[in-house]
């Protein structure tokens, strides 16, 4: 009998559908139960039961259906599965629109595609066009990262998602959130592009046990996870991680070889020293800083004293290389035209200051201070005692010397990031 009213059944759609548009057919194939109303005017037919229907390569699941005959809709309750080729949809309520061939998921919307996997309030899929829409608490997650939004568009055919609002994507592996306002990925290329105020956030622990939070501020963000797995961070770069900070006009990470390129007049601040140049490499071994290396133009600063803030030390060369022990300043190298200022004091004193020049300069640090200075290769030095010094401190600055007020502060931007 149940076989028999199937039958009927799928007689009474194709009968009702061959008024619908060419190629748009949707024939029923199973339901336990048919009952025909009128609702609005409109002839309606209610399927209850294991209801299970098709239009070409679209196929459709659900407990309980209404079927509008004219205009071509299907409301679907219960249940609601919606495929399309590898693309699965499933909701508790939902709408299918024959003639326009869309899919509308009304609530708890899952979707599976074997690759990602998509939740969301609502939403819209376009059987013709490949493309989906989701708003309302979007999630989506693949293998290697995890994507909210408060809207998000899929083309399926280019493998192009667009996630607009409040947008924060998760890497688990490099324990990095990105978070912004719009985000392209395009799956294929693995490559993936931030704008809209973004701002990345990677937290680690410290020997202490203290988190140790990194933050990357920028107008534009761009990653690439091909074999060289690096992030882009595009103009107006802000970098902020405890005693280090600085600022470029673009940097690139490279997360595997856990490095930092900063070019375009890039600043970069240790604690109290100041170091920029034409451009800057930062290493990390761990994520634990191991190596500042400065190409072209290189010069560091740090003020002389907490009393006398008029006073800098000052070292400038070609190249510079600062090295870090255990988070700590160990030893700065310049090489070529190595010219040091260093200012003297005795008892807490000032006591003048000293001018070397060379064609290398090492300087070695103890707790954050210069304890030797060491000057190889055409070595020119003199001192100035304090009463030529005092009030003149800025005549004995070494050319290109400049102090930057715009260092970014973890405070303020770890507190925006967080929100």
């Amino acid at each position: 009998m149940k076989c028999l009213l199937c039958v009927n059944l799928v007689v009474l759609f194709f009968h009702v559908d061959v008024m619908a548009q060419p190629g748009r057919i949707i024939t029923l194939e199973n339901a336990d139960s048919l009952e025909g109303k009128v609702i609005d005017g409109e002839k309606v037919r209610e399927l209850i039961g294991n209801v299970r229907f098709s239009q070409d390569n679209v196929r459709i699941r659900c407990d309980r259906a209404l079927q509008y005959l004219e205009s071509g809709k299907v409301l679907l309750t219960g249940n609601v599965v919606v495929q399309d080729d590898s693309v699965t949809m499933r909701t508790p309520r939902g709408m299918y629109y024959r003639d326009e061939r869309r899919a509308e998921a009304f609530e708890s919307v899952h979707l599976d595609d074997g690759n990602v996997r998509l939740t969301a309030g609502f939403g819209r899929y376009f059987v013709d066009l490949k493309r989906a829409f989701f708003r309302s608490n979007v999630v989506v997650r693949d293998n290697a990262s995890t994507v909210l939004a408060d809207s998000l568009t899929y083309y399926r055919a280019e493998k192009h998602s667009v996630a607009t609002g409040n947008v924060s994507v998760y890497n688990p592996t490099d324990n990095v959130t990105i978070r912004g306002n719009h985000l392209d990925h395009f799956s294929a290329t693995q490559y993936s592009r931030m704008v809209e105020r973004p701002v990345l956030v990677q937290i680690d622990t410290s020997a202490s046990g203290r988190a140790d939070t990194l933050i990357v501020r920028s107008r534009v963000m761009e990653a690439y996870r091909d074999s060289t797995r690096r992030l882009l961070a595009i103009d107006s770069v802000e970098i902020v991680r405890a005693d280090l900070a600085g600022v470029a006009g673009l940097a690139v990470f490279f997360t595997a070889a856990d490095s930092i390129l900063l070019r375009t007049s890039p600043v970069v601040w240790y604690q109290k020293t100041q170091v920029s140049g034409d451009s800057i490499n930062v290493y990390l071994k761990f994520r634990k800083l191991r190596l500042v290396s400065v190409m072209g133009n290189a010069f560091a600063v740090s003020p002389s004293d907490s009393v006398h803030q008029d006073r800098y030390d000052q070292l400038t060369g070609e190249t510079m290389r600062l090295h870090f022990f255990q988070q700590a300043l160990e030893r700065i190298d310049v090489d070529n035209r190595a010219i040091s200022v260093y200012h003297l004091y005795e008892d807490n004193k000032p006591n003048g200051l000293n001018k070397t020049s060379g064609d290398r300069i090492v300087m070695a640090f103890t707790q954050g201070r210069i304890n030797a200075i060491r000057i190889y290769g055409g070595v020119e030095g003199q001192y100035f005692p304090e009463n030529m010094v005092q009030g003149r401190e800025q005549e004995y600055a070494i050319p290109g010397f400049r102090w930057h007020d715009g260092r970014p502060r973890i405070m303020t931007d770890a507190r925006n990031a967080s929100n």
